[in-house]
């Protein structure tokens, strides 16, 4: 059986392990922050809507044509929107609050871009995923075969059924909720976007260089080396005072 790849040299489930990892160290520092910038409480609920942002931000690598084209000369398909799209079919399945729900998988739209509502992972994902070959004449996400193996932790029904018109609703509710509110709201919906931004980059990238093609002389690794490596000794840091 083919191993499920996040990059060309680590397998998926390993990356997501360790950015679950990294989480686990980073939750309690920004705990406090989380509570009171979306007015949660709810402490269980808080930290689980963020651990389903770090297990499912790169759920889009899982299809066959990123699969299929990672460690090779082509061209990979745009992934990050196709994790929001879940994301947000998801969270609202289980009534998850509007602000927490939109924040995380506006993150996870952009964890690539940063681009916010230039990019076309919030624009048009639909088209970008027609266009890019990741899903079928029916509108039907075309997963790896393998990916049901990876078990409901990693890739559940509600993945497996995912569709163009989800990441159409997705990129439509990211755009009312990011706009369709008075300045100071909408101002306020940006610090709790980018709040989750920072968390999402802080565990994927910190993750990342653990992979052993990991090399300094890389000049714009993971969007240049001032960043990754201010991430690597914030984490480093984090670690060892152990809060």
């Amino acid at each position: 059986m083919t191993a499920l790849l996040s990059s060309p040299e680590e397998e998926y489930r390993f990356h997501i392990e360790r950015c679950k990892e990294k989480l686990n160290l980073l939750f309690h520092v920004f705990e406090l922050t989380l509570k009171r910038i979306f007015g949660i409480g709810d402490n269980k609920m808080l930290k689980d809507a963020v651990l389903n942002m770090v297990l499912y931000h790169d759920l889009g690598k899982l299809t066959k044509r990123w699969q299929d084209n990672v460690g090779t000369s082509r061209k990979l398909p745009s992934h990050a929107p196709i994790g929001a799209g879940y994301l947000y079919k998801k969270f609202t399945k289980e009534k998850i609050p509007e602000d927490l729900k939109n924040a995380i998988c506006f993150a996870v739209a952009i964890h690539h871009t940063d681009k916010g509502l230039l990019g076309d992972n919030i624009e048009k994902p639909d088209v970008q995923a027609i266009l890019e070959d990741v899903a079928n004449n029916y509108g039907e996400i075309i997963w790896a075969d393998e990916a049901k193996t990876l078990g409901d932790e990693y890739f559940d029904s509600l993945a497996e059924n995912l569709t163009i018109y989800d990441l159409k609703e997705m990129a439509r509710g990211l755009r009312i909720w990011a706009l369709g509110d008075s300045i100071i709201h909408q101002h306020k919906k940006r610090l709790q976007a980018t709040l989750m931004h920072h968390i999402l980059k802080l565990c994927d990238i910190s993750a990342a260089l653990e992979r052993k093609a990991y090399k300094k002389k890389e000049e714009d690794y993971y969007g240049g080396w001032l960043m990754v490596e201010g991430i690597k000794k914030y984490m480093d840091n984090v670690k060892q005072r152990g809060v």
